[in-house]
């Protein structure tokens, strides 16, 4: 059983967040325990949850046809996860897989759009937080895909070498 008042002094989301307000973020959710290799959810498919990853570690990955998975970002603790059903009613757009046994809350996304907006200063502190999220992710896949792009490849590497 994960301890709800250890949990604040754990995480980075909500840092900003007053105890009053994390200690309701907090109740809104249920603990769970998940094996290594447990898929949250998958590319593509509607889903309901978000999650506060409290000890373990998560894989974002991508299919790729032609390629296969393709590997973005692994998430620890302290990170939330899934912010897409917090913004859109789409589908997901990556895979979510635990690489370990991983300690997680896991939130109704509706009850806590619903509480956003009934409370429009707690509102505001999550929604802040969903949108760092979403620029701190942007960023590195900026930075992947320069590393993608503009460098060198194994071929122009030895055509720089013969020259």
């Amino acid at each position: 059983m994960i301890e709800r008042p250890a949990i604040m002094e754990q995480i980075s989301f909500g840092r900003n967040f007053s105890e009053k307000m994390m200690s309701r973020f907090i109740s809104m959710g249920e603990p769970k325990t998940v094996a290594g290799n447990y898929c949250l959810f998958r590319e593509g498919e509607y889903h309901k949850c978000v999650y506060l990853i409290v000890k373990g570690n998560v894989l974002l990955d991508t299919y790729v046809q032609g390629r296969k998975y393709i590997e973005l970002l692994t998430l620890s603790d302290g990170e939330f996860l899934g912010c897409s059903p917090m913004i859109s009613t789409r589908p997901m757009s990556l895979r979510a897989t635990t690489l370990t046994e991983t300690q997680l809350i896991v939130f109704q996304a509706d009850e806590l759009k619903n509480y956003c907006e009934i409370d429009h200063d707690f509102g505001y502190q999550f929604m802040k937080e969903i949108a760092c999220i979403f620029a701190r992710r942007l960023m590195a896949t900026r930075l992947q895909l320069l590393d993608l792009f503009f460098s060198p490849s194994v071929d122009q590497a030895e055509k720089s070498k013969a020259i």
